[in-house]
C-alpha cells in the first residue's frame, strides 16, 4: 500500500472528564515506531484506538489505510498483536496454542506455520511443554510468535521484551530488524529504553494523554539535554590527551571515569573522529568510541518534568 501503514490524525478519546489525544503521527512501512510514556500516560487507550476496540471521540486512526472500527475485518487482516500480559490457555503446548491459532485464522498448514514461528523466536525446542511450566520470558516470546502467524504486514506489540532474558532479548531485537529490513512495520510499546534506543527508527512520547515528542532518539536527546554524550574507552590516558579532547570544538564537558572519558557535546557537532586522533595520538590505547550510556533515558526523564530546550 502507498501512505501511511498507521496513521493518528488528530484522534481524541474521551472518558468522561479525562481525555487521550490529540494524538498525530505515522508509522511507515519498515519502521519500528517506540510509543513511550509512563503508565497511565494513554498508550493503551491509543492502541485501543488503532485495533479497533475504542472508537475515537474526535479525529481519526488508520490502520493500512483502513478505519479499524468501521472496517474492522479489513484494516487487521495482515496485523498481528502481542499483548503486555498475554492470556494463553497454560494447559496446552506452544505448538498446539500456535496450530489453533492458524487453525482459526484459516492459515494453510497450521502446524508447519507453527513450527517456523516457534523457530523464528527461539523456542521451538519448548514447543512441546506445557506452557505452564515455561518460564514469563518464554511466554513473551510465545505471545510475539503467535503475533508473527501468517507472516502479517504489521505488527503491534506491547511490552514484547518484558520478563525476557539478555539471550531472548538478543535473539528478538534481531527478529525484529529482519521484520523491518523485509518490509514489515511495527509499532512497539516499551518501558526498556535501551532497547527503544537500539532498535526504532522513531519514537513518540505520550504523557497526561498528550503527545509531548515524536521523530528519533537522537532528536529527542538533543532536544531535551541540549548535548550529547560520547563514551571513550582507552588505556594509558594522559593528562594531555584528556586536555586535547577538552579543547575540541562541540565540546562542553568531559569527565574521568574508570574505562576512560565521557565527553558532552553540544548539539549539530560530529566530534568522535577527533576524539579519536586526540587519543591515539597522545599514545593512549583506543578500545571503544561511542553513545554515552542511558542518553534516551535522561531525556525521558527531562521530558516527563516538562524540561529541556524545546527549541532545534
Amino acid at each position: 500500500m502507498s501512505g501511511p501503514v498507521i496513521e493518528f490524525s488528530g484522534a481524541v478519546k474521551r472518558y468522561g472528564e479525562k481525555k487521550i489525544g490529540p494524538i498525530q503521527f505515522s508509522v511507515g512501512k519498515g519502521e519500528i515506531f517506540g510509543f513511550l510514556g509512563p503508565n497511565g500516560s494513554g498508550k493503551t487507550t491509543c492502541i485501543r484506538m488503532l485495533l479497533g476496540l475504542a472508537r475515537p471521540s474526535m479525529g481519526s486512526v488508520r490502520l493500512r489505510g483502513e478505519n479499524p472500527v468501521a472496517r474492522h475485518v479489513q484494516a487487521l487482516t495482515g496485523v498481528g498483536y502481542s499483548p503486555e500480559l498475554p492470556n494463553i490457555q497454560t494447559f496446552l503446548t506452544p505448538r498446539q496454542v500456535l496450530a489453533l491459532a492458524a487453525a482459526e485464522a484459516g492459515l494453510n498448514g497450521a502446524k508447519s506455520e507453527a513450527d517456523r514461528v516457534l523457530e523464528e523466536v527461539g523456542i521451538i525446542e519448548y514447543g512441546d511443554k506445557k506452557v505452564s511450566k515455561l518460564s514469563k520470558g518464554m511466554v513473551q516470546r510465545l505471545s510475539v510468535a503467535q503475533a508473527m502467524l501468517g507472516q502479517p504486514d504489521v505488527m503491534i506489540l506491547d511490552e514484547p521484551m518484558i520478563g525476557l532474558d539478555p539471550a531472548g532479548t538478543a535473539h528478538l531485537r534481531e527478529v525484529f530488524r529482519n521484520y523491518a529490513r523485509e518490509g514489515g512495520t511495527i509499532l512497539m510499546s516499551s518501558h526498556m529504553m535501551s532497547e527503544v534506543e537500539d532498535i526504532c527508527s522513531r519514537i513518540g512520547l505520550i504523557h497526561n494523554g498528550k503527545l509531548i515528542f515524536e521523530g528519533t532518539a537522537k532528536e529527542m536527546i538533543r532536544r531535551m539535554l541540549g548535548a550529547t554524550e560520547v563514551r571513550v574507552e582507552a588505556k594509558n590516558l594522559a593528562a594531555d590527551a584528556i586536555e586535547a579532547v577538552r579543547r575540541i570544538k562541540g565540546v562542553v564537558g568531559v569527565t574521568a571515569i574508570p574505562e576512560g572519558l565521557d565527553v558532552k557535546v553540544d548539539r549539530g557537532y560530529e566530534i568522535r573522529p577527533a576524539i579519536a586522533r586526540a587519543v591515539v595520538g597522545s599514545g593512549a590505547e583506543l578500545l571503544k568510541l561511542g553513545e554515552g550510556e542511558r542518553m534516551l533515558e535522561k531525556a525521558y526523564v527531562v521530558a516527563l518534568r516538562g524540561g529541556g530546550d524545546k527549541s532545534d
